[in-house]
């Protein structure tokens, strides 16, 4: 009896099999390359050799095709194997049939891989990026850079790893060293002067950048945060920034930061050009851009009466008689900042400077507990034609949030010369409260920021750490946490603390 069964049962299956198997197919042409149009897709080492020592597996986010090779040369230039799941399927790109494992792209660009069968096509977006997956800057010069005074000629190669649009790829230009103690360590900054204006990065056309080393920040994303937050509440011309790959004449040496040149530009400081001629009326009124440096190091400087030591940044040659007016503005704004009628909103300080711009530079200053910024250096600010004394661009973090000896529970650039006494006005009290109000309403994004920062830095600080071993406790004469992870969680825990002790003390002025 079970035998039987046994036998119906396993008839009655092989019936629902054979039922199953001829049943037809809804599925169209069109569904079969939504679904399955490149199922596999992989850079096979075989096929590329002398780029890649083992096979790199691409993935797929919807019609989205990457792949991160580990060369840092700047040759895009693969042999792509793919796999199509639909029969008859023909692989075209820009027309050009494509043979698996035979055909060699250039994927300096992303490209677009379309499959087709029986006329209905399926795209797919194909990026290659190399190395750690960030902008790569391959500068190349004729000689050593040995000096923050004498350039070198050169050129820029520029890889975006597909991140940003780059109308030029090849710029011929001209650079040399810069800074102060950070061109004094092993990890070099850099001033590059292109021949003629380009764009870079996504960043608007001019001829000079800046390459930061970053070598005392261990979490190399703390001058970039500061701009942002800057940007984000005003501060007035705060610069873009850019994280970069430097390789230096084939030599890779590390990450780096892009930014503007601090000088006046139409996309930069953004204020009226000095002519030689501008020696009366309105136009000897500005442009003026203006450093307050201890070290004075420029030709052009002063101290006020207060013995505040003032630099001309730009231009940084005057006439006599422009020379004169601006030394004699600063005066006269030092004079009003201590005048006994200070707060009146018609004759005192408020008639020589643009207060909101003070408050936007001030606030982010303080909540970084910038070391630079009470008097020191790196505190510029900028006189409009016909305009008022205004503060601005915010420079130089890497020596703040936390990456200094200096506890977090203090005020700092308070204590600077002019700001002490702004302070003593409780009109611009109350602005200042105002304004710090919005920057803590946005503390979470801040702490989001950090963590996306870090995150698209993962790979480059790996490698740069590689070159630097800063994270040992021996590195760097501030306190090693460990790893690059807990030089980040300390930033965010320093941030968090630091924002608690200047709202409650915000609040007890």
């Amino acid at each position: 009896m079970r035998k039987i069964l046994l036998i119906a049962f396993l008839a009655t299956a092989v019936l629902s099999c054979k039922k199953d198997a001829v049943k037809p197919s809804t599925q169209t042409p069109a569904d079969d390359l939504a679904i399955n149009a490149l199922p596999t897709v992989v850079l096979k080492a075989s096929h590329n050799p002398g780029k890649l020592t083992a096979d790199v597996n691409c993935t797929f986010k919807g019609s989205e095709v990457s792949a991160l090779v580990p060369t840092i040369d700047n040759n895009k230039t693969f042999v792509v194997d793919f796999t199509t799941g639909v029969p008859n399927a023909v692989v075209t790109v820009n027309g050009v049939v494509q043979q698996s494992g035979v055909t060699a792209v250039d994927f300096t660009n992303p490209v677009t891989y379309t499959v087709s069968v029986n006329g209905i096509n399926r795209k797919y977006k194909f990026t290659l990026k190399n190395f750690t997956g960030i902008p790569v800057l391959y500068l190349n010069t004729s000689g050593p850079i040995v000096s923050k005074d004498d350039y070198v000629t050169g050129t820029l190669v520029v890889n975006t790893n597909g991140l940003y649009e780059q109308p030029k790829n090849n710029i011929a230009l001209q650079a040399k060293g810069r800074g102060n103690s950070t061109w004094t360590v092993p990890k070099k900054p850099y001033r590059l002067k292109f021949d003629s204006k380009a764009e870079l990065l996504g960043m608007p056309a001019a001829k000079n950048w800046v390459l930061l080393a970053n070598y005392a920040d261990r979490t190399l994303i703390r001058t970039s945060l500061a701009f942002e937050m800057g940007r984000k509440i005003g501060a007035h011309f705060t610069p873009q920034t850019r994280f970069v790959e430097l390789v230096l004449n084939g030599t890779h040496l590390g990450s780096y930061v892009l930014t503007s040149q601090v000088e006046i530009h139409e996309n930069r400081v953004n204020i009226a050009e000095l002519k030689e001629t501008d020696e009366t009326g309105d136009a000897i009124t500005g442009g003026y851009l203006l450093e307050v440096d201890f070290r004075l190091d420029a030709p052009l400087w002063f101290r006020t009466k207060k013995n505040l030591p003032f630099t001309l940044k730009d231009p940084d040659e005057l006439t006599d008689a422009q020379f004169a007016y601006i030394k004699d503005y600063i005066q006269q704004t030092e004079d009003a900042i201590f005048a006994d009628n200070f707060a009146d909103p018609v004759n005192g300080y408020a008639k020589y400077i643009n207060v909101d711009s003070f408050i936007n530079w001030y606030l982010i200053e303080e909540l970084g507990l910038n070391i630079d910024s009470k008097d020191q250096s790196s505190v510029y600010y900028y006189k409009d034609r016909n305009g008022k004394l205004g503060m601005g661009p915010l420079w130089d973090f890497d020596i703040s949030f936390g990456n200094t000896w200096l506890p977090g529970n203090i005020w700092y650039t308070k204590g600077g010369l002019w700001f002490k006494r702004l302070f003593q006005d409780p009109a611009f009290v109350k602005k200042v409260r105002t304004k710090w109000a919005l920057v803590k309403s946005r503390e979470k994004d801040i702490y989001k920021r950090i963590d996306e920062m870090a995150l698209y830095m993962n790979l480059s600080q790996q490698k740069n750490f590689e070159i630097w071993p800063l994270l040992k406790p021996d590195g760097l004469p501030l306190q090693s946490r460990g790893d690059y992870n807990g030089e980040v969680a300390y930033a965010k825990e320093w941030i968090g603390k630091r924002i608690l002790w200047l709202d409650a003390n915000f609040a007890a002025l």
